[in-house]
């Protein structure tokens, strides 16, 4: 594709996309958005790379990511909020488990569709839903950076009625420092209703996450008055292997 605006080629048998700004406007960022999508709507793999050539340098506020032309592709994009349905459509055409951008390695693989939602998920709460479909998806054995977002999305959304069910579904490996927000008012509440269901080892994660495990959960739970010592109870033996 090529036009005044921007040109992009892609070559299928090293799996990478270049993409040329030649001018910085929203729109030539929509149009490589819907070229990239469309690419991978007719097959084209999803463990690829884009090569940027564009003056801009943005990044998303999120530690741990590999600085590559790929992440600064959609940082950039980030920045014309006219364009977040289309980066959200391309995140649900590239999400595929197992896959991950050519350009990152180690502790900084990520599933193609990561920047576009981790970039979504920390400016709009509207994409929580997108967020939670990637974290169904994220291989967490063979990737971590999702743990760094998870970080960064409690920094920027708090702890609240709307994040708890989104967080239960970031259970990363990383302790968050969440307790005291997460002690608050109904919230160990709506957390017990989240986490109802799940298998034990599942709620026992994120129970390590946030308190550092079953035990120091109770000891909490002991010293609590009324409703929150009885939620608290409850997920500590939601905790536990009955």
């Amino acid at each position: 594709m090529r036009d005044e605006m921007v040109e992009c080629t892609a070559n299928d048998v090293f799996a990478e996309i270049s993409i040329a700004i030649k001018q910085e406007t929203g729109e030539s960022y929509a149009r490589a958005l819907r070229f990239l999508t469309r690419l991978f709507n007719l097959g084209f793999p999803k463990s690829y790379q884009i090569k940027l050539k564009s003056p801009v340098k943005q990044w998303l506020p999120i530690k741990g990511l590999a600085k590559s032309g790929t992440h600064r592709f959609f940082a950039n994009a980030l920045e014309y909020p006219d364009l977040y349905p289309f980066m959200e459509e391309y995140a649900k055409a590239a999400m595929e488990p197992f896959e991950w951008y050519a350009d990152t390695e180690g502790d900084k693989n990520c599933m193609p569709g990561s920047y576009a939602v981790f970039g979504l998920g920390l400016r709009d709460t509207t994409f929580l839903p997108l967020v939670g479909e990637y974290m169904g998806k994220v291989d967490d054995e063979h990737q971590s950076v999702q743990n760094h977002f998870t970080i960064a999305f409690t920094e920027r959304h708090g702890v609240n009625i709307e994040t708890i069910p989104t967080l239960v579904k970031c259970n990363d490996s990383m302790k968050l420092k969440i307790q005291s927000d997460m002690e608050h008012g109904l919230n160990v509440r709506l957390l017990l209703d989240q986490v109802r269901g799940l298998p034990y080892y599942q709620v026992g994660r994120i129970v390590y996450l946030i308190w550092g495990g079953t035990d120091k959960l109770k000891k909490i739970a002991a010293k609590a008055e009324g409703e929150r010592a009885q939620w608290l109870t409850d997920l500590a033996e939601a905790a536990c292997r009955k």
